[in-house]
């Protein structure tokens, strides 16, 4: 319209002059109707552009802080992060919170964590302890796995105390299914089940998820749940149902509970392997509200998320002949450990935790409950060759003379226990005798007797034949368990000695209990410095010795034993070894020698030896799940046949390992899992013994299949104990992707020996998921 105005102007003036300024006039006053709304839409554009960047920066710099805030989560940084107060998993009260150390678009997030306490029908603990309590007794555990495309089972183990088989009473049992999967109703078998008459179903909105709890009025006695049997220990229960998952193939990370009565340290118990941390993160008017699950399989006894390296060296050496049995004893051996990530522009680790291991054979200690000095024949029945000179009993035999010597009243041991009992005395003789052929060969012998002496050993046991000279010698013999009576005797016996000059001595007769003692303090050096743990535990520097905590004895053979002592040594290895980046990372390298370990020395068995495991955590080693075992195990030798050693206790050759999941091979890594055995066994003379992982021997690392334990380990600089450190291969084929079992086979066949620890350490699938939830919130 406007245009057609100034076309019929133009017309009009045509030729006229002064038209142009017409023109200009129109156009200015067009310009000045419509440039102010445009001015104003950019002004307002531009402030709507700083307004979006602005929250854009904030939205951006709050989404990293949970990032961060997972990625601490994912990698066990929680208790390294929080010092005040301390982080505690089983604390449902407190918020901890932190600021990233670098800004974001010029901005710093501020962070906040917290646990959540997920059973929708019974309030937390309130005071954490009570909770650790109650989970890390394992008395009642309560864990949940998927089973097939859709099922879930609930698996419940309650170890009563004594008589407390009947007591556990339950209240409610529940789960916690997240965002996307449903509970089918009535799919449970505890509907299903006779015991179900008193009992009610709720399934109800929680956590954005559904909450599921099946509820008995009045309480249902655990042993009326499907499956559980007082025979059995510990008694347990599988409660199973089906869901609905939003998407195909997908499992929910649920979290199951129980509610109880009856037992007092157990009134409730949770599903510890899953867990959901609340994340807050702020940044100016910008908060990010976050929900993250992380699964890890639970940390009791032996799995413990991280990874190790375990070092340690001999205490004693065979300097003279014969060159298979170690005759001296070292004061002290160290070996190094440099081998955990220490770079902090790269992976950099530190220290979970830190066990030492020392162990030996050492002769039982005699304590005697009988002696007689030998000056008169007051406890004896003496025959006519035998007589008392200077104090002792001298024997010279003439043709007719009685050549026994036999104790006069019975003694009961029956108190005693097998291979605890030992005769001994002194002997010596005159006179050049006679060792060839044994027919007439001069001889002290002896017997023994669990009847009273109405009959004696068919066996006639040799104290000394032939010369041995005039010193008196100590001589001891174990009692063979068949004459631990309550009606035992004992005689000597004087073979030969006919001869004019021939004359047999004996002195300070004994009988002994054996007592086996373990060696519980030692030295402990940590880089040339000796340490020690104060009566509070913290690390000190100085002479102190450090005790054992927990030591173990085991009869070899009779009148002798081995030993294994264990103490937690982690304090004093984050105080005193390698420490980087101003404090912040203790990795644990460093050189460690231990000393002052007794030991018997002269005989096959002789060996003494110490171990250090350490168990440290970095981005890095997060996919691996530990195992460790430190039963100490004596293998016993065969003469035919082989011995597969129980060592995880549950009366089975061997040990199945479970409770991980072996993922898809790890681009550049050349091991599925590493596997170190401490072994105590002295002698290198005899073979027969293997590592079997999954049916398959192991290489020892020197290439031997057979004779794992050849006490002497690669790197070590004595011999006499073994610390061999066996790798599964992903080329091997022994581990396959999705494997949740493997089978440890520990076979030996003339060869004995001492298993102080193993640990298996496996690679492992860790599940720490993004986000089940996520909230903006801002103006």
């Amino acid at each position: 319209m406007v245009n057609l105005v100034i076309a019929k102007l133009a017309k009009r003036l045509h030729e006229e002059k002064g038209q142009a300024l017409i023109i200009v006039l129109g156009l200015l006053m067009i310009g000045s109707l419509t440039l102010p709304p445009v001015l104003s839409h950019i002004g307002t554009a531009l402030k709507s552009g700083q307004v979006y960047e602005s929250k854009t920066d904030e939205l951006y710099a709050a989404d990293s802080g949970v990032e961060d805030a997972i990625w601490q989560i994912k990698y066990d940084r929680l208790n390294i992060l929080f010092g005040d107060p301390a982080y505690d998993i089983y604390d449902f009260d407190n918020v901890w919170s932190y600021n990233l150390d670098e800004p974001i678009n010029g901005l710093v997030a501020n962070i906040t964590i917290r646990n959540i306490w997920v059973p929708s029908n019974v309030t937390a603990p309130a005071d954490p302890a009570e909770a650790r309590d109650i989970i890390e007794s394992n008395k009642l555990m309560v864990a949940g796995t998927t089973s097939g495309e859709t099922g879930y089972k609930i698996k419940i183990n309650f170890t009563p105390g004594e008589g407390e088989e009947e007591d556990l009473m339950v209240e409610s049992l529940g789960i916690w299914l997240p965002l996307g999967f449903t509970y089918v109703t009535g799919s449970s078998n505890l509907e299903v089940d006779p015991s179900s008459e008193n009992l009610s179903v709720a399934v109800t909105p929680h956590f954005g998820g559904q909450a599921v709890v099946w509820e008995y009025d009045p309480p249902l006695p655990f042993t009326s749940l499907p499956g559980v049997s007082t025979l059995d220990s510990p008694m347990t229960t599988d409660v199973t149902f089906s869901y609905t998952p939003g998407q195909p193939g997908t499992s929910p990370v649920a979290i199951a509970w129980m509610v109880t009565g009856g037992v007092g340290d157990v009134p409730l118990s949770w599903d510890i392997d899953s867990r959901i941390y609340k994340i807050a993160s702020v940044v100016g008017d910008t908060e990010i509200e976050a929900y993250s699950a992380k699964c890890e399989l639970r940390k009791m006894g032996a799995a413990i998320a991280g990874d190790y390296v375990a070092v340690g060296n001999s205490l004693m050496t065979d300097e003279e002949s014969p060159w298979n049995i170690r005759d001296t004893l070292l004061s002290e051996s160290t070996a190094v450990v440099d081998t955990i990530p220490n770079d902090p522009d790269n992976d950099v680790a530190d220290v979970v935790a830190a066990y030492l291991y020392w162990s030996g054979w050492l002769q039982g200690i005699p304590q005697p409950f009988f002696e007689d000095d030998c000056k008169d024949f007051g406890e004896w029945l003496s025959g006519s060759c035998w007589n008392i000179n200077d104090g002792h009993f001298v024997s010279h035999y003439s043709s007719g003379q009685a050549r026994y010597c036999t104790l006069r009243n019975s003694l009961d041991l029956t108190p005693y226990a097998s291979g605890a009992v030992q005769v001994s005395w002194e002997h010596w003789e005159e006179g050049d005798l006679e060792g060839w052929p044994p027919s007439s060969a001069d001889a002290l012998q002896f017997q023994f007797s669990g009847d009273g002496g109405t009959s004696w050993s068919s066996t006639v046991y040799t104290a000394f034949s032939n010369d041995i000279g005039d010193t008196p010698q100590y001589f001891s013999y174990t009692v063979p368990d068949s004459y631990l009576t309550d009606n035992f005797k004992f005689r000597f016996y004087l073979k030969n000695f006919s001869g004019g000059d021939e004359f047999c001595h004996v002195d300070n007769f004994a009988i002994s209990e054996l007592v086996y003692m373990a060696d519980t303090s030692v030295v402990f050096k940590i880089d040339g410095t000796q340490v020690y743990l104060d009566v509070q535990g913290d690390p000190q520097i100085g002479n102190e010795e450090i005790t054992t905590s927990k030591s173990s004895v085991l009869q070899n053979e009779p009148g002798e034993c081995s030993y294994a002592c264990y103490l937690d040594v982690t304090e004093l290895v984050k105080e005193y070894a390698e420490v980087i980046e101003e404090g912040d990372h203790h990795t644990g390298n460093g050189g460690y020698t231990v000393g002052g370990v007794d030991a018997d020395t002269d005989n096959d068995w002789s060996y003494a030896g110490w171990s250090l495991i350490i168990i440290y955590s970095s981005p890095e080693t997060a996919g691996h799940q530990l195992y460790l075992y430190d039963e100490f195990i004596y293998s016993d030798w065969v003469s035919s046949g082989t011995i597969n050693v129980d060592f995880d206790g549950d009366d089975e050759p061997g040990g199945s390992i479970t409770g991980f999941v072996i993922p898809e091979p790890i681009e550049g890594e050349e091991n599925a899992a590493a596997l170190t055995c401490f072994v105590g066994e002295g002698d290198s003379n005899y073979y027969g013994d293997s590592l079997a992982f999954n049916g398959t021997n192991l290489s020892d690392g020197e290439g031997s299949l057979t004779n794992v334990w050849d006490s002497q380990s690669v790197g070590m600089s004595e011999d006499g104990v073994d610390i061999d450190t066996f790798y599964v291969t992903w080329a091997s084929g022994l581990l396959e992707p999705g494997d949740t079992t493997a089978q440890l086979d520990l076979i030996t066949g003339v060869d004995s020996w001492n298993l102080v620890y193993m640990i298996l350490s496996l690679r492992s699938e860790t599940v720490t998921g993004g986000t089940t939830h996520y909230v903006i919130h801002g103006n």
